[in-house]
């Protein structure tokens, strides 16, 4: 064969490639977001378009602000100023648009939550099936299930995006926080943007970096979000068994270690005995028994009872000469949390802390007319050492 031949077989080669990428590119769909500095809304918006709805996945990512370019895509995120899910137009910048996830919701949302609002369900039930299939979990969500995880998510994870996309404090503008949060996911996507002084940056190559770091945050939030959705009847029948742990009934033991503080309240509010259950048992990767208190509210960080203060933040040795509790691990310093080798252990534990926290408060605040109380609470108090031992 002569040179001119392989030529034009290389050429007619090269021209059937080129036939073929243009096929293919116009078989993949084309989504579009602006170009310049990059925001978490819309990087995560790209995530789960692309790798979790079935209508965009694995199409291609073009970031422009050419309006002309914009118009013939399939889908556009934060740019354009159009909203309009039918088209898959799904910015927020446009001075008319009020949008929000529900009528129970008062955030206005950003690209993120444009996306999620129309494609979340399928993004969450995506991503559990995929991770239950992973980890071989013989696990089945109703679709009440998916629900749920759907709304936890928007609520714990997309709507912060919103808020800080929007410009909106969680806390009153007058309020001066004691510190600052810099290691939520809009801060680390917005690190890998170009610093001024860095010379030559890829930025379509720093966005799809980007991506995978959303990504990856999208991934845990919902595991962890399903493992507390799932951990629900496992709480509600330790709660059902506490009397089975002590006969105050202050004390519940969990079957294994799971979430268990948001649905504590909630049990205990559904079955009309809030504040009743003090700590939570359970135990640890390996093995060992803690002893947990319930805190005041989900975010408070004072307990409805601490653990005994004279244990606190002492040694192993030295809980154990105080306690008499051979097999104590620890005591926290500031009494939220306490472990032992046994279960037998860390049910003394809680009620050598119930018998105490109670009586030395009593004692001292007594009058004459709270005589009577004491003395109802030492026989109490006798009843408990008797069970203990």
């Amino acid at each position: 064969m002569c040179i001119r031949d392989r030529t034009q077989s290389t050429w007619g080669n090269i021209q059937v490639l080129i036939k073929f990428l243009r096929f293919f590119m116009s078989q993949t769909k084309q989504i579009g977001t602006h170009s310049g500095t990059f925001h978490a809304d819309e990087v995560l918006g790209c995530v789960m378009l692309t790798k979790y709805t079935q209508l965009f996945q694995n199409a291609n990512i073009v970031r422009t602000r050419d309006q002309n370019i914009l118009d013939k895509l399939d889908a556009v995120i934060d740019v354009g100023r159009i909203y309009d899910a039918s088209i898959h137009r799904y910015d927020h910048h446009q001075g008319e648009f009020n949008d929000f996830f529900s009528q129970n919701h008062n955030i206005r949302l950003s690209s993120a939550g444009l996306v999620f609002k129309h494609f979340g369900r399928e993004v969450v039930e995506r991503i559990a099936k995929d991770f239950l299939v992973s980890e071989k979990l013989d696990i089945q969500l109703s679709p009440e299930d998916y629900d749920q995880l759907y709304l936890r998510i928007y609520n714990t994870f997309i709507m912060p995006l919103d808020a800080t996309d929007n410009g909106i404090d969680a806390y009153p503008q007058d309020v001066e926080p004691r510190y600052r949060q810099t290691t939520a996911l809009e801060h680390r996507v917005s690190r890998l943007n170009p610093t001024w002084f860095e010379q030559n940056i890829d930025q379509d190559e720093r966005f799809r970096e980007a991506m995978k770091i959303a990504d990856d945050e999208l991934q845990w939030q919902v595991r962890t979000t399903m493992s507390r959705v799932l951990a629900k009847p496992y709480v509600e029948k330790a709660v059902d068994q506490r009397f089975n742990v002590h006969e105050s009934g202050a004390i519940i033991k969990l079957e294994l270690v799971c979430p268990w503080k948001e649905h504590l309240y909630r049990i205990e509010e559904e079955k009309g005995i809030q504040g009743q259950i003090k700590y939570v048992l359970f135990q640890d990767q390996l093995a060992e028994w803690r002893i947990q208190c319930v805190s005041l509210s989900p975010q408070s960080y004072t307990n409805r009872k601490s653990l005994k203060s004279d244990w606190c933040g002492k040694s192993r040795d030295e809980v154990a000469q105080l306690s008499g509790i051979a097999d104590v691990v620890f005591v926290h310093a500031n009494g939220f949390i306490g472990g032992a080798k046994s279960y037998e252990s860390v049910v003394k534990m809680g009620l050598e802390s119930l018998n105490a926290v109670s009586y030395t408060h009593l004692r001292a605040h007594e009058t004459g007319r709270n005589l009577v109380c004491r003395l109802l609470l030492e026989k109490k108090k006798n009843i408990i050492k008797q069970s203990v031992h």
